[in-house]
């Protein structure tokens, strides 16, 4: 399973967009099972393709994750304010364990 999560928005807006890309085959195998398990705890392939709030600021952060598991891939865009919980904590994960690339 491949993830690249793209943030963009806050005050530096698309100057300070960061990209994390993780191929989950790479990663120890708890960290790699920790972040499947977000995935289907959110039910990724089942979210619309978007989940963005009606009136954003030009400050709010918007995120970009595609999942591709091979057979299966998706992408969705949002803010954390418009997500799951299980969405904002697979987010929360990937922000504090993956470096930007």
């Amino acid at each position: 399973m491949r993830m690249i999560l793209r943030c963009s928005g806050g005050f530096t807006g698309p100057a300070g967009a960061q990209t994390r890309t993780v191929d989950l085959a790479r990663l120890p195998q708890p960290q790699a099972t920790e972040l499947e398990q977000l995935v289907l705890a959110c039910d990724f392939f089942a979210l619309p393709d978007q989940l963005v709030k009606d009136a954003p600021k030009s400050w709010d952060f918007q995120y970009d994750l595609e999942v591709d598991q091979g057979q299966q891939a998706h992408s969705v865009r949002y803010h954390l304010d418009a997500a799951p919980p299980q969405l904002k904590a697979l987010t929360d994960k990937l922000n504090d364990e993956v470096e930007p690339d």
